[in-house]
């Protein structure tokens, strides 16, 4: 390995590093601010995602989270609670009680002592109708939320999140540790992608350190949301497709989809892609037609395939035709309407709005009025749409590392432009983390590719459209 090449792996290495320690940090930041205004440790909708990972784990596949410090059970009860009954029975077992919970009908119980705690719970049965307990860390107040599933989002999120609970423990640090792996990885595959474009180092090197510094890839990447690992099968799907091997470019999408089913839109680059190289010098409109369409029937097999493979221990669970109806068709037509009217709902956006800043989800308070967005480095990302858009002639002139950025950016867009115009408006800020590598991979390409002659070319390409639009327009008015 010469010097240059050393030099370059000490510095991806570097960034890596930065990228991991700073993930790191805000996990612990938020964890440490929940601790120390006794909130119950959840970040965002982490309260749904951690919730049924925890019920996943204790209902599904029958096993108890490993306790961190202490035991816990968040307590279900129905009808009328003796509170200072409760409480009294508590304090002969040295057992503490948190009782902040206005929507869920239940309070939290925990002890340094697991016997002490579960001679407290047989206590609390005779004086207390006990319908169900949650046992690990606290659950988030919200109704029914002890039988939530999560059912509208594929379960491997879930399943991650559940496997850290019984091997590392159920803390929320720990939650968090799986997008932690993946914000890192998609550092890693962001690097990976821009070098095979570029064939540069410097290039690769600063694609990786903008995603690793951006505020969005930062936040996704310290809480336990989905999102990240959409991001992170987008960017291995994409990798793969550079080197033509289409097949395990549409399974790391599937892979992806069992995450979440936005992971999906990556299927329009890779069929573009994929019908540009199996119609290389026959072209026909019926050719092509058929070529997208047997790949769109194939990755739709795949799909209902891996998701009722990935669904196996919740179909055991549920039943076949109720785990389809909720994971499947109910999933689909869930996400294609609009899920929350009115002022209670969260900040919800168009996916052109990701790129000006507008209408960001915010993620978290913390004291003194700080709060994290959603958001990402706007004007850069409204600088790559935009120059995307400008140098698209390009696309059209044999510019292949343009042309593959191009594509992906905005073809993956475009998903979530479709899915808007069905009528699936409620759309969220940090869904565009999926789009930042392929953002900061257009926004390299852009810049390292830039040249006068390309400018002076694409200007040119643009004048000879438009002037061809205005005579077509002008024959159609029968001007000309």
């Amino acid at each position: 390995m010469n010097k240059s090449r050393v030099v370059e792996v000490a510095l991806l290495l570097l960034i890596l590093a930065a990228s991991t320690i700073q993930f790191l940090y805000w996990d612990q930041k938020f964890t440490d601010n929940e601790l120390a205004i006794n909130g119950k440790g959840y970040v965002s909708d982490e309260v749904w995602y951690v919730a049924s990972a925890r019920n996943i784990l204790v209902k599904v596949f029958h096993l108890n989270p490993r306790e961190v410090g202490y035991y816990g059970y968040t307590i279900i009860y129905e009808g009328v609670l003796d509170r200072s009954r409760v409480e009294e029975i508590a304090s002969l077992y040295g057992v503490k009680l948190r009782f902040d919970y206005s929507k869920l009908n239940g309070f939290y119980a925990y002890s340094s002592n697991a016997s002490s705690l579960n001679l407290f719970l047989s206590r609390l049965r005779e004086i207390a109708n006990v319908s169900d307990v949650v046992p690990g860390w606290m659950m988030p107040d919200a109704s029914g939320i002890n039988n939530y599933l999560n059912l509208e989002h594929p379960p491997l999120a879930k399943y991650v999140i559940a496997l850290i609970m019984a091997t590392v423990g159920d803390y929320p640090f720990y939650w968090r540790l799986g997008s932690i792996v993946a914000g890192t990885l998609l550092v890693l595959f962001t690097y990976l992608i821009a070098r095979r474009l570029l064939n540069s180092a410097p290039a690769a090197l600063a694609s990786a350190s903008l995603l690793a510094a951006d505020p969005l890839v930062r936040n996704l990447s310290s809480i336990a949301l989905l999102d990240v690992y959409v991001a992170l099968f987008t960017v291995i799907s994409f990798y793969l497709a550079l080197d033509k091997r289409f097949k395990l470019s549409v399974l790391a999408v599937l892979v992806g989809s069992l995450f979440k089913f936005n992971t999906l839109f990556a299927l329009i680059p890779v069929s573009l892609l994929y019908a540009r190289e199996k119609l290389k010098g026959r072209y026909s409109l019926l050719d092509l037609t058929a070529v997208v369409l047997g790949f769109y029937i194939a990755s739709g097999l795949g799909f209902l395939l891996t998701q009722m493979v990935a669904g196996i221990p919740l179909i055991g669970y549920l039943g076949f035709t109720s785990w389809f109806k909720q994971s499947i068709t109910g999933a689909i037509a869930w996400h294609t309407q609009i899920k929350c009217l009115g002022n209670a709902c969260p900040t919800s956006s168009a996916p052109w709005d990701w790129f000006t800043g507008v209408n960001s989800f915010t993620l978290y308070y913390f004291p003194g009025g700080l709060s994290v967005t959603a958001s990402g480095f706007w004007p850069l990302w409204c600088f790559a749409l935009v120059a995307t858009i400008i140098f698209l002639p390009s696309y059209l002139k044999g510019n292949k590392a343009f042309a593959h950025s191009t594509c992906w950016l905005l073809g993956v867009l475009s998903g979530y432009i479709l899915l808007w115009i069905i009528g699936g408006r409620t759309q969220y800020s940090f869904y565009a983390v999926q789009l930042a590598p392929l953002v900061y991979s257009s926004l390299t390409v852009i810049l390292a590719t830039f040249n006068y002659d390309r400018v002076v070319e694409v200007l040119e390409s643009w004048k000879h459209l438009f002037t061809r639009i205005n005579r077509a327009v002008g024959m159609l008015l029968l001007l000309e």
